[in-house]
């Protein structure tokens, strides 16, 4: 099993010069996909905010906004945490990816199953968005050796030679590659930001990581704002979705215009 590692991070940048011509872009929404029981929500919150949540919750769609000002250069990243049942909700997806600027795929090493879903869900974005940054995850490192199915050599070959993909294993339970996760992820979307090894201390004073009770509230509330301007979307996609699976499965007219389940009615 590979050896565990644990770091907090800073977040370092090149200073932004006055009058640039093109300034980099300041603002990258990063989407997480995966199948269900994989470790995605767990990934984020470690990585935003240094907490591991043992008991699982079914997501359906969460936005988290993480923003940063170092050296005067902003970065926003808003990191959609989405459902593992996704296919159940096309259209959902499909704005996911349509607004996305880059990718986290996430599988569990004990589940052949759930890196089957990454292959496909790596095909479904590359048919749309082929020139993506697209990372791969393989979560729950801290599992007994004799209980995986997905090895890191098959994993990593697959990953980075085959696809041409940046691949990371994790243990969000143990906080183990955290924050080399999203450094491959900013280094695949050529960002001119770094994530780099730093003492606890250091990582309090980041914005969006808030020790005392007050700013913990502006967390939240930015947290809940970031969520409900979704709101509105997602209650329409997920109606559309709902009338098309209904649509799909009533009784179609006969050749006398008569549909026998409306006519029974």
């Amino acid at each position: 099993m590979p050896s565990a590692s644990h770091s907090s991070v800073q977040l370092l940048v090149q200073p932004c010069a006055e009058g640039e011509k093109s300034k980099p872009k300041d603002h990258y929404r990063v989407v997480a996909m995966g199948a269900t029981r994989v470790g995605k929500t767990a990934i984020i919150s470690q990585f935003l905010y240094d907490r591991f949540v043992p008991q699982y919750k079914q997501t359906l769609e969460e936005l988290h906004r993480g923003e940063y000002d170092v050296a005067g250069c902003p970065l926003t990243l808003d990191i959609l945490d989405t459902s593992g049942a996704y296919y159940e909700f096309p259209a959902m997806r499909a704005l996911a990816i349509s607004n996305a600027d880059a990718f986290l795929l996430v599988y569990a090493v004990d589940d052949a199953a759930s890196f089957d879903e990454v292959r496909a869900l790596r095909e479904l974005i590359l048919s749309s968005k082929p020139s993506s940054p697209l990372v791969v995850v393989g979560n729950k490192t801290d599992l007994e050796l004799s209980s995986w199915q997905v090895s890191r050599e098959m994993a990593e070959t697959i990953v980075t030679i085959d696809w041409e993909n940046g691949f990371v294993q994790t243990s969000a339970k143990d906080n183990v590659n955290i924050v080399s996760v999203f450094k491959e992820l900013l280094a695949q979307a050529r960002v001119p930001y770094a994530l780099s090894p730093a003492v606890r201390r250091r990582r309090q004073s980041l914005p969006g990581h808030h020790p005392d009770h007050h700013s913990s509230k502006k967390l939240l509330k930015r947290h809940i704002h970031c969520n409900l301007l979704y709101e509105n979307k997602i209650r329409l996609f997920i109606e559309r979705d709902l009338n098309e699976t209904l649509s799909s499965k009533l009784p179609q007219n006969d050749n006398n215009g008569k549909n026998p389940f409306t006519d029974a009615l």
